[in-house]
Parts: C-alpha cells; structure tokens; sequence
C-alpha cells in the first residue's frame, strides 16, 4: 500500500562515468521508476536498501541522492497516473 511519499532519485553522474550512468538509468527504469527529469527518477514505494545496493555495487555512491517528499507539485498528477494512484 502506497504510503503517500514519493521517493526521489537524483544524480549527476560525471562524464567519465557514462556507461555506468547510462546502466544506472536504464536499471532505475526496468525496476519501475518514473524519469521526471533526465537525472530525477521517482517511485511511489520504499526502495531506499534497493537504491543504495545499487549505488554501491556501480561505486557511484558520491554522486546519487535519495530524497522522499509528501508532493510533486505540478507533476504529482501525471506521476500519479503513471502508477495508477489515481
């Protein structure tokens, strides 16, 4: 059951990293998160052990933060239908 938080995904990955940030990317999308922005990922459910393995185990840990917010102002509403949390 969703929880009413949003949990937010955000990096920037340096330039010399760019297959490990195209890898991360693309495994943040097969897992279910939704691309805000190029480098904003965000997902309805708790995934903060998830997310950290990851950052861990490509070693760009530095460079990825993981927020939860209560809202997604303008955009709450098409992220909402994205998850079907309408």
């Amino acid at each position: 059951k969703w929880d009413s938080k949003w949990r937010l995904v955000i990096f920037d990955i340096p330039e010399q990293y760019k297959l490990t940030r195209m890898a991360f990317q693309n495994k943040l999308k097969e897992v279910g998160f939704y691309p805000l922005q190029k480098s904003v990922f965000v997902y309805p459910y708790p995934c903060r052990d998830e997310v950290d393995f990851l950052t861990l185990f490509c070693e760009i840990r530095p460079y990825v933060h993981y927020l939860e917010t209560p809202d997604l102002d303008e955009k709450e509403g098409v992220v909402r239908r994205h998850f079907g949390l309408l």
